[in-house]
């Protein structure tokens, strides 16, 4: 046993709870008559729910689903049944009865880990897309049954077969991507798909009058019976807003109730609004009274952690960008509203001072926040969104470290559809974000570490909406500020690196499948491996000399200079994510708990 901690981990909290609305849409309720505005909310590390808000009076209902994290797809079956398909890791299709409020048998797409947006059909059936099968799938009510109705894409690397349209009579429209990109025209009554609009559009609307798409910027119309193109004739002019302007400058989609008013979400809120009095006035700022969801927020993953120095833990939600805070004494805890006006979730997270630095998918961002000042992100004020490194890089899947500079530095995968990353440099006195595209070719970054000399990464290929490529040499790279790369090392073909990844006193540990690979910086060299049972999946520096590797449910202490191993303690489970206080007292993460494990 490692000698320099407690042998056994001690359970703190499970601090991370939140909401992350991924669908809504509107019903008059049968039991009482009225509408109700619908949220689906998805709760990674958890079970999903549906809320069904009271358009009048705000009163709230929280139904968990029977099984999965939750959905993106909802759609109203005749204001008597919710149909709602889920995601991850199993693509479930749950039926919710309105009026006994009970659930119908959960029903499996075999082969799919999701299904995205739905839509009802001209048929009275349901349709959606799928990942990683790319199908589209068919839900009959009246039999209560399943069908895949097939592959969307001859392309096998396309993965993906999502937004779906039901609104042109016999005929769902479906997108698919990302290796390339498109639209296919599923018919109904033969079951056949045939390509549809130019490459890569999708569409904006479908309405009784025309199909509208959008490639390159450049709108087109359809007539929606016989698909023939039409001229555009000012028909611009008549798409319905799906949108509303917030005085933020923020666009946020919403429904249009039965009553007139217009209902949305942002972030942990939602609000009924007026809609404005013209259609062009939809372009116009409007003002919202954003209301807290009437409802408790689930119990959900914890993704990221990082001491403040100052007592307490502080983490990111695995899903649905927001931030907490822990007092590991006494377990409790805060939950943040969202810190970013993108979906997605933070992944780096960094102290400088009193100041919380974090990087997010999916809008590429850089945010800072300070605990000490009001919230008001709003209106970009405090958390506050810096530069953006998106379009190119969206996902910063390599983390963020202070470098040898004082900067925040962060690795970053490209966006969808790509094989390529990049790293990002923050300068928290001036605020200031540069960035450097594709520093090696086709592969992303995965994990980043810094000493007081250089910035280290590893890459692999990973890709957002492609598949996992493991046909390539993963690379390890050394980076100095101000310089760029000075060194890489290329591994075989076939062996992969990830998170795994810490520095010190000259060496740097990297994970390299089931090993603990040590480089020496000074000799540009590997030098000791040590074997490991499970592959690690995360490494934190416990001082100069020695690293703690997360390897399944084992937490090894290794020497960095001489190689030597030992088992610090057994884990719950695999971990998400760990941090180490200055004290040394290491925080780690199983699913939705927050476990510490102090040093003697």
């Amino acid at each position: 046993m490692g000698t320099c901690y407690e042998a056994e981990y001690r359970y703190v909290a499970m601090p991370c709870r939140n909401f992350n609305i991924l669908g809504h849409t509107s019903v008059v309720d049968p039991q009482d008559g009225k509408e109700k505005y619908v949220l689906s909310n998805f709760a990674l590390g958890g079970t999903g729910t549906i809320i069904l808000i009271d358009a009048l009076t705000g009163e709230g209902e929280s139904f968990e689903l029977p099984v999965g994290n939750g959905a993106w797809g909802i759609v109203n079956w005749h204001d008597e049944k919710l149909v709602i398909g889920t995601c991850v890791e199993q693509a479930y299709l749950h039926v919710f009865d309105l009026k006994s409020r009970t659930w119908a048998e959960p029903l499996k797409s075999f082969g799919e880990e999701y299904f995205w947006q739905m839509t009802l059909g001209s048929d009275d059936k349901v349709y959606g897309g799928t990942y990683p099968g790319c199908s589209l799938m068919q839900y009959d009510p009246a039999t209560h049954t399943l069908k895949n109705l097939g592959k969307v894409s001859g392309n096998e690397k396309n993965l993906y077969s999502r937004p779906v349209w039901g609104e042109a009579p016999g005929y769902i429209f479906v997108s698919f991507g990302f290796d390339t990109n498109g639209l296919k025209a599923y018919r109904i009554e033969d079951g056949i798909f045939s390509d549809f609009g130019e490459p890569g559009a999708t569409i904006k609307e479908i309405n009784e009058q025309f199909i509208c798409t959008e490639a390159n910027g450049v709108m087109a119309f359809y007539h929606p019976q016989t698909l023939e193109p039409l001229e555009a004739g000012g028909l611009e002019g008549r798409l319905s807003p799906k949108e509303v302007l917030l005085r933020n400058g923020q666009n946020v989609s919403v429904i249009k109730l039965k009553s007139g008013k217009l209902a949305g979400f942002r972030g942990q809120d939602y609000f009924i609004a007026d809609a404005p009095a013209a259609e062009s006035d939809c372009e116009k700022p409007i003002d919202i009274e954003l209301r807290k969801i009437p409802a408790e927020a689930p119990v959900t993953e914890i993704f990221a952690l990082v001491p403040d120095g100052r007592g307490q833990i502080w983490g990111a939600s695995g899903f649905g960008q927001t931030i907490f805070s822990c007092n590991p004494e006494n377990g409790q805890y805060w939950n943040s509203s969202s810190v970013s006006n993108h979906g997605g979730e933070v992944y780096g997270m960094v102290f400088v001072g009193e100041r919380l630095f974090m990087s997010a998918y999916a809008g590429g961002d850089h945010i800072v926040y300070d605990p000490a000042e009001e919230w008001d992100q709003v209106n970009n004020v405090n958390p506050q969104t810096l530069r953006s490194v998106k379009p190119d890089l969206i996902r910063p899947e390599g983390r963020s470290v202070i470098g040898p500079d004082g900067a925040i530095w962060t690795g970053w995968s490209a966006k969808y559809g790509t094989y390529r990353g990049g790293l990002s440099r923050l300068d928290p006195e001036t605020m200031e974000v540069e960035s450097w595209y594709d520093p090696i070719p086709e592969q992303q970054v995965a994990g980043v570490a810094a000493d007081g000399e250089y910035v280290y990464f590893t890459t692999n290929g990973g890709a957002s909406g492609l598949a996992f490529r493991k046909d390539i040499g993963c690379r390890f790279g050394i980076w100095k500020p101000g310089e760029g790369l000075v060194h890489q090392v290329e591994l075989p073909e076939g062996e992969q690196t990830g998170y795994g990844i810490a520095a010190g006193n000259g060496i740097v540990a990297l994970a390299v499948g089931k090993e603990i690979r040590l480089f020496d910086v000074a000799a540009k060299s590997f030098g000791h491996t040590i074997p490991t049972q499970t592959e690690c999946n995360w490494i934190v520096k416990l001082d100069d000399r020695k690293i703690g590797a997360f390897c399944g449910k084992e937490l090894l202490e290794i020497d960095v200079m001489t190689g030597e191993a030992s088992l610090i303690a057994g884990l719950p489970g695999k971990i998400r994510c760990a941090t180490v206080t200055e004290s040394g007292d290491i925080y780690f993460s199983v699913q939705t708990s927050l476990y510490a494990l102090h040093k003697k």
